[in-house]
């Protein structure tokens, strides 16, 4: 199986050996792995992990897996497509009720190490 972490924390792109695709922001991040499934990737850690609300973090990790034997994508995983559609549905409703915050970068810190370790479980699993 290869793997793909899709995420925009630059914690997780400095300290993992896995291949990383960097994005910008949360949205890239949740649209970037719905474009991965539709790729032929399947979901190996939930796009909403942890307790922390969709966009109260502004960090965002997930880890992707595609067979080998895969390389054209023509093994639309449903499961993985429905979870990460309800996902960015669910960004979408939270993005509606809560405005955009900045944080210092001491907090913006915090919100890296807490992603990077729910990364780090979901990683142990591989």
């Amino acid at each position: 199986m290869d793997y793909l972490i899709v995420t925009n924390n630059p914690l997780v792109q400095e300290q993992v050996d896995i291949k990383v695709e960097f994005c910008s922001n949360l949205d890239e991040v949740m649209n970037s792995t719905r474009n991965k499934v539709h790729a032929g990737y399947k979901l190996l850690t939930h796009p909403l992990s942890g307790s922390v609300k969709p966009v109260q973090s502004p960090y965002k990790s997930i880890i992707l897996g595609k067979d080998r034997n895969n390389k054209q994508g023509h093994n639309l995983d449903y499961d993985s497509l429905q979870i990460i559609e309800s996902a960015l549905k669910k960004v979408e409703q939270f993005k509606k009720n809560h405005s955009p915050r900045k944080y210092p970068d001491s907090i913006l810190f915090d919100y890296q190490t807490i992603d990077f370790s729910l990364l780090s479980s979901g990683l142990e699993s591989l």
